[in-house]
């Protein structure tokens, strides 16, 4: 299986590359009053309205942003760091590649996006390579891990895009308020 794989922090994280429409720098978006905290709000891609997921606040991660000291009586100013989105097909467009694949890991209809840290590579994982994931692995829930693969050096941690969409009888949970919202 081919893996785009990104980083979040200090972990490198992939997903399967046929789920992957395209990948752009980080772009304005409209917040959506009312949605789950991991909603970063609408994108729109010549015409086409994507949901943004925020995968830190998905993960229930601290949303702390770098800061630097600026002047001489050194106030502290926020940097907005680069972000990259990644548009992820949706499920009839993975249908034309493959219905498994469709059935199983791309249940949305809606177009959708993740928000990024940086940018990886593709590789080329072996199926019989991926590994459950360690008990211990820190930040990121179970539910949203399909697997783990050594790659050189570097845990490569494989996302389980439909849980992360809350593919779950296509209903999302708010992990911080327990509330919910529709995906699909």
């Amino acid at each position: 299986m081919l893996v785009s794989t990104f980083h979040l922090g200090n972990i490198y994280i992939g997903v399967d590359i046929l789920l992957v429409r395209e990948i752009n720098r980080s772009m304005e978006y409209t917040p959506i009053p009312g949605s789950p905290n991991y909603i970063r709000g609408m994108l729109n891609i010549r015409g086409r309205i994507i949901t943004l997921f925020d995968l830190k606040r998905r993960f229930a991660w601290s949303q702390e942003e770098p800061v630097r000291q600026s002047g001489q009586d050194k106030e502290l100013v926020v940097e907005p760091k680069k972000q990259y989105n990644v548009i992820m097909k949706t499920h009839h467009e993975v249908m034309r590649i493959s219905r498994r694949l469709a059935d199983t890991q791309c249940t949305w209809e809606d177009p959708v996006g993740l928000v990024v840290d940086r940018l990886g590579d593709v590789r080329n994982v072996v199926d019989d390579h991926i590994l459950p994931p360690p008990a211990n692995l820190k930040g990121i829930s179970a539910p949203f891990i399909r697997g783990v693969v050594r790659i050189e050096k570097e845990l490569l941690v494989i996302l389980n895009i439909a849980k992360i969409f809350g593919s779950d009888d296509h209903l999302a949970t708010d992990v911080t308020t327990g509330g919910a919202s529709r995906v699909h």
